[in-house]
């Protein structure tokens, strides 16, 4: 999966609860510009596994297009999603935990940037940016991350069961709620305030950066 970067993005769910946060995600993701009727179908038959036999999740490995109409004239292919089933059972605590749904929109790296280890192109940034926005802002518990790395739910262990680094992403907007985990900005990050909370991104993975 390294070939792959990646939007991620996670909500709290029951089995009463689960199709209808899949039907935001769907939502999102048509706000965004999918007008694909085969993702948004896959979308809207996602079900709570009644099984154990069933899979915790599932994926759409199959690429499509996303026409921000915000941004005109701009294009960014996704190369598919991946949805997770998930929660932290291992974790000792008195309280019931939640489960999580991860939702995971995958780029083809090669597809995004120039060459190996080049900062992302202005167009680019500007596309994730949005991106970006636009989950964090309708998802709003963790809020959403990029990164060029594919990872296995990084930023939720990080922010839920602090397992491993949270500042693990290229570009990110979390909740004010979630500050207290980025109390300490590591040399090379740079951030700004947005309507969905505090934005943050790795400054030399940028040609400039994504909002500005």
């Amino acid at each position: 999966m390294s070939d792959y970067a990646q939007v991620q993005t996670y909500a709290t769910c029951n089995e009463r609860t689960y199709s209808l946060v899949a039907a935001h995600y769907r939502l999102v993701l048509e706000q965004l510009g999918c007008s694909n009727v085969l993702v948004l179908q896959w979308l809207d038959s996602l079900r709570w596994p009644t099984s154990d036999e069933d899979g915790p999740g599932d994926v759409y490995a199959a690429p499509f297009m996303l026409t921000p109409i915000d941004i005109s004239n701009q294009t960014i292919e996704c190369a598919g999603i991946e949805v997770s089933l998930y929660d932290n059972a291992a974790i000792p605590s008195t309280a019931e935990l939640p489960t999580w749904v991860g939702f995971n929109l995958l780029f083809d790296v090669d597809m995004l940037h120039p060459g190996s280890g080049a900062p992302y192109s202005e167009k680019t940034g500007t596309l994730l940016w949005h991106i970006v926005r636009k989950q964090a802002g309708a998802f709003r518990e963790l809020g959403a991350y990029f990164t060029d790395e594919w990872q296995e739910n990084q930023p939720w262990r990080a922010l839920t069961a602090q397992l491993g680094n949270p500042w693990d992403f290229d570009l990110a907007i979390f909740p004010r709620s979630q500050a207290e985990h980025f109390s300490e900005v590591p040399a090379g990050f740079e951030g700004t305030v947005t309507a969905q909370g505090f934005g943050f991104a790795q400054a030399n993975r940028w040609q400039k950066l994504p909002w500005k």
